[in-house]
């Protein structure tokens, strides 16, 4: 198994089906049709099968794209010992610390579903499993301002595996450098600020929303989950709880940035 970086461009699609000669999408329709995955959906037109797959392939590719330095990143919000790096810079900002990790795992589970439709009726929804296990060793990180901002050193071997109505249509595994001094971007928050009294409905964006605030993983704001990840310009869908990663759809009603 050889190693390569886990920077900023490595996705689950790139983990999945990474050296195939064709893009993850069409490498996932394939492995739909081989394991026979939407046949069930399928029996009464069963010359449907390929436009279905193709659709499926298409619906579930959102998951492809999915950074695996965010949800790396989202487990280590939950690292103790970075959270309490995170209280004594805060307190003393022109300070760094280096904590040394011990091996440990994070796993981040995705569950989407897809309703397929044929002639404009529901023929059945389609569930979809998405799971993303890291085993990491020899992290030295670096802790700033309350922030994770580098990682000097370490590995890690990433699972993931992809399953469709039960079926494991996909699964591989890699291992990875964590690349020394590699930035993480703007720095993954560690931290909650003080509650709000303020009560929130629904994650939501508005149009004049602030792009001050750097990405970052955030208190969400719905207070559904610990952490949601703003990109700079909006709330994504994409949450965390206890450092599993998961998707929680984005509405439009207006709420502050972080």
């Amino acid at each position: 198994m050889t190693s390569a970086a886990l920077d900023e461009t490595a996705t689950v699609g790139d983990l999945l089906f990474g050296g195939m000669p064709v893009e993850p999408t069409d490498a996932l329709a394939e492995s739909l049709h081989e394991h026979g995955a939407v046949k069930p959906f399928v029996t009464g037109a069963p010359g449907l099968a390929a436009v279905v797959e193709r659709e499926v392939a298409t619906e579930v590719g959102g998951l492809l794209s999915l950074d695996l330095l965010d949800l790396v990143s989202a487990g280590w919000s939950r690292y103790k010992a970075l959270k309490e790096a995170a209280r004594r810079t805060r307190d003393a900002p022109e300070t760094e610390e280096v904590v040394a990790m011990a091996t440990h795992r994070i796993e981040s589970s995705h569950h989407p579903t897809v309703e397929l439709f044929i002639d404009g009726k529901s023929v059945g929804t389609i569930e979809v499993e998405l799971d993303v296990t890291f085993d990491i060793a020899e992290v030295l990180a670096v802790v700033r301002e309350g922030r994770l901002t580098e990682i000097r050193s370490g590995n890690c071997k990433v699972t993931g595996t992809l399953a469709v109505e039960g079926i494991v249509v996909a699964e591989r595994r890699h291992k990875f450098d964590l690349p020394g001094a590699v930035g993480l971007r703007h720095g993954v928050a560690l931290l909650q600020p003080a509650a709000s009294t303020a009560p929130f409905e629904h994650s939501v964006v508005s149009d004049d929303q602030s792009a001050s605030a750097p990405a970052a993983w955030y208190p969400d704001p719905t207070r559904r989950y610990e952490f949601r990840w703003w990109d700079q310009s909006r709330w994504t869908e994409q949450v965390a709880t206890q450092g599993r990663v998961m998707s929680d759809p984005v509405v439009c009603d207006p709420v502050p940035s972080p």
